[in-house]
């Protein structure tokens, strides 16, 4: 997140409490969207740790390969996961995507795990330096694991919360290039907070 350690935990917090709530208005079989918001709150709070650190002029490697960790292993399999589990409609082209998605989460945590990390601070945003084999390639993976399932699934809420993160990931990349990683994630997660209200309007119609 950038700007500040404050505001990463009023995020964090913000976020593990709709999911929270998110949880109490799901039904069972929605469980794992109420989720969402709040595994965004829990990295949030990876990088708001960060944050407290490199206001010491130090960092925490930690904090960097748990932010890391939800960035690159669990989100490029979760999301496919919850738009398979949920959208029976399309699941013979979905299956695809999560397959593709097991197979990036598998590609970056064997990066992470051979790989050092360097982790500062860039014009008021954390910035994670590591090296990616066949970048491009995994870039293109990655980006199709987590943006496919969404715009392919026949639900209206997935296609949404899709288009609003690809329009954040382009303004990301327009003014934040080389610390896309972190300010996207934190876009993506405030955007989350749709998912609550999403569950609690079908509870009210149910």
């Amino acid at each position: 997140m950038c700007f500040s350690a404050p505001a990463s935990f009023i995020a964090s917090g913000g976020l593990i409490a709709l999911g929270a709530a998110s949880l109490t208005v799901a039904q069972r079989e929605n469980k794992i969207l109420a989720l969402v918001p709040l595994l965004f709150g829990i990295q949030q709070g990876f990088e708001g740790v960060q944050w407290l650190y490199l206001n010491h002029g130090v960092t925490s490697l930690f904090a960097g390969y748990g932010f890391l960790f939800f960035a690159f292993v669990v989100w490029p399999i979760y999301v496919p996961a919850f738009v398979y589990i949920l959208d029976r409609k399309q699941r013979k082209i979905l299956k695809w995507f999560l397959m593709l998605g097991i197979i990036v989460s598998i590609f970056f945590l064997s990066v992470l795990l051979t790989q050092s990390v360097a982790i500062g601070e860039l014009k008021a945003c954390v910035n994670y330096r590591f090296n990616v084999p066949f970048k491009n390639l995994a870039d293109m993976a990655y980006l199709a694991a987590v943006f496919c399932p969404l715009f392919a699934s026949s639900k209206k809420i997935f296609q949404w919360f899709g288009v609003t993160i690809a329009i954040l990931a382009d303004i990301t990349w327009l003014f934040f290039t080389v610390t896309f990683t972190s300010v996207w994630c934190f876009f993506s997660a405030v955007v989350s907070s749709m998912f609550f209200l999403y569950l609690r309007s079908k509870k009210s119609n149910s």
